[in-house]
């Protein structure tokens, strides 16, 4: 009895200490969006951009482009932010940011 739960404990930690390694190992949470949306919440449309991009950059993705194309908007950038819709259309041309809609 005693030697069958020296065997858990010792294969518990194991199992412990697996998880947490593994954990350090995935990929830190792109949070690039997030900021951006925030940032334009707030009408920081320069930072918005900034993430944005960032974002777009590694994960082309339409609501992110559509979102973009709004903020260039928003600075009188007209050819970028065009260029940005496009991009969201041609991802997914039922691309809108309103909750609910495709």
């Amino acid at each position: 009895m005693k030697l069958l739960l020296k065997k858990w404990v010792q294969s518990t930690v194991f199992c412990i200490a697996t998880l947490f390694s593994t954990v350090s190992l995935l990929p830190a949470q792109d949070l690039s969006y997030e900021k951006g949306a925030e940032a334009y919440a707030k009408k920081d449309y320069r930072t918005a951009v900034r993430y944005l991009r960032e974002y777009v950059g590694r994960k082309p993705d339409a609501h992110a482009f559509y979102l973009l194309g709004y903020a260039y908007y928003m600075l009188n950038n007209h050819p970028e932010s065009m260029s940005a819709f496009k991009e969201a259309y041609d991802l997914n041309p039922g691309v809108s940011l309103l909750p609910g809609k495709q």
